[in-house]
């Protein structure tokens, strides 16, 4: 098993998603993250620091998909992430792959009814 860490623009995130799905991966995690690139910063007001100050923070909306899969399917998920996300400008995103050693699930298992 594989882990697939893709962080994308968000307003690609549905088209990401729809051609995954099409492709048969539906189990997918998405996260909202902030990201230092080669791009413009953006203000934001934070609570913490000062009550309606705004700071310059340089830091870029992004989002992160997290997929778990097959080795088989790595290359041909990351290839149709690449292709989906793509915009063609700085900031398009990267994209990870690392082994899984372990994977467990929280949930047990379900046990099959008992005849009668």
């Amino acid at each position: 098993m594989k882990r697939i860490e893709a962080i994308i623009r968000p307003h690609k995130v549905p088209m990401v998603l729809t051609a995954l799905a099409e492709f048969g991966i539906t189990n997918v995690t998405v996260l909202e993250t902030l990201g230092m690139a080669r791009q413009i910063t953006f203000s934001r007001i934070y609570e913490a620091a000062s009550p309606n100050r705004e700071m310059q923070t340089g830091l870029i909306p992004k989002r992160m998909l997290l997929i778990f899969t097959e080795d088989a399917l790595v290359q041909p998920v990351v290839d149709l992430i690449q292709k989906t996300a793509r915009t063609g400008e700085a900031g398009d995103g990267k994209i990870a792959v690392s082994e899984l050693v372990q994977i467990t699930r929280i949930r047990p298992k379900v046990k099959a009814a008992a005849a009668k």
